[in-house]
């Protein structure tokens, strides 16, 4: 079972960079991803209310984020509602950070991944979308004061040679778009930090129902701001949302979920390397996108950093669950 789970999420999502590019020519950008993730919380949202467990693990992270709000007397009130008071209230609220998490990923990134797709291409915008494993690695040094071993360093490296190998046989204007893609890799990357540091102990797909519930929202309200023109409804910009809403955002969380409880995370983050390179076979392949031979070699001096990231990753929590399991 779980191989055919990891091999129906990343063949969905790795052939959806193909399916992306082609709904650009019928959507805007911003209006795409948010029908997309409105699609794929709709379609999730039976998944938590007609299960018991997930239904009342979904109640309690609402319910406990405002726990603090009770038992207060009225000379507590307007103290309470100081900016320090404030401060402290949010970073116990689970509630604040999965909207927190859900705007960066499921509203910024995926807002940027549209607009990639559509002046760079899937293959490329794909690539540059999954550097998100160095800037956890980064974000994870400055924040949680992970160490650096070599081959950690020389992976980070790797990746950022790679990263400017892809870049510099562009134009000038297309190198501006490749910063603005990889904004939306370092989004996705705090929004797993937060994920990881504040969320880890809450019901996954409660909380993913929640975040794609607030994420949608933002894109809902951006959407009614900056989109000019409406969609294109064919037979082929349907399925494209569809394959989108149901397959890439509904039925991939649902798998992501099942398979994270299965597999060690940094297992996990090794085999996602397929995704990019999917997407990029897709793009040559579907969309006859052309590649380089020194693109390729941006491309695989990119993917063996991000590789030799986490396979060290990997190491280090396989030795610390050793450690674990004999002080137990």
């Amino acid at each position: 079972m779980l191989i055919i789970a990891l091999f129906l999420l990343y063949l969905i999502w790795g052939l959806n960079w193909t399916v992306m590019k082609i709904a650009s020519v019928y959507f805007e950008p911003e209006l795409f991803a948010t029908s997309r993730f409105l699609v794929g919380f709709i379609v999730l949202l039976p998944f938590v209310f007609f299960n018991k467990n997930h239904r009342n693990n979904l109640k309690n992270i609402i319910v406990d984020s405002f726990v603090p709000l009770r038992n207060l007397s009225e000379s507590d009130t307007s103290s309470y509602f100081s900016i320090f008071s404030l401060i402290v209230r949010l970073k116990n609220c689970s509630l604040f950070w999965i909207a927190l998490a859900g705007i960066l990923h499921i509203s910024y990134s995926n807002v940027v991944v549209q607009i990639a797709i559509s002046h760079l291409g899937a293959g490329v915008s794909c690539v540059l979308n999954y550097t998100m494993p160095i800037f956890v690695a980064i974000l994870s040094y400055i924040v949680l004061k992970e160490k650096f071993s070599f081959v950690k360093s020389l992976g980070i490296g790797l990746a950022f040679i790679g990263l400017f190998v892809i870049m510099n046989f562009r134009l000038e204007g297309e190198l501006s778009m490749m910063f603005f893609a990889l904004s939306g890799a370092l989004s996705w990357a705090v929004a797993n930090l937060i994920i990881k540091t504040k969320l880890g102990g809450l019901d996954k797909l409660a909380h993913t129902t929640l975040q794609l519930g607030f994420g949608t929202f933002f894109l809902i309200v951006y959407s009614c701001i900056v989109v000019k023109s409406l969609p294109v409804f064919n037979l082929t910009s349907i399925l494209c949302l569809l394959y989108n809403g149901v397959l890439a955002s509904a039925l991939c969380f649902v798998l992501w979920s099942f398979v994270v409880d299965q597999m060690d995370p940094s297992a996990l983050a090794v085999s996602s390397m397929l995704t990019p390179l999917i997407g990029v076979l897709g793009g040559v392949v579907f969309l006859s996108e052309r590649l380089s031979s020194r693109m390729i070699f941006g491309m695989m001096l990119l993917l063996l950093g991000v590789i030799m990231v986490q396979i060290v990753v990997r190491h280090q929590n396989n030795s610390t669950k050793k450690i674990e399991d004999k002080l137990k």
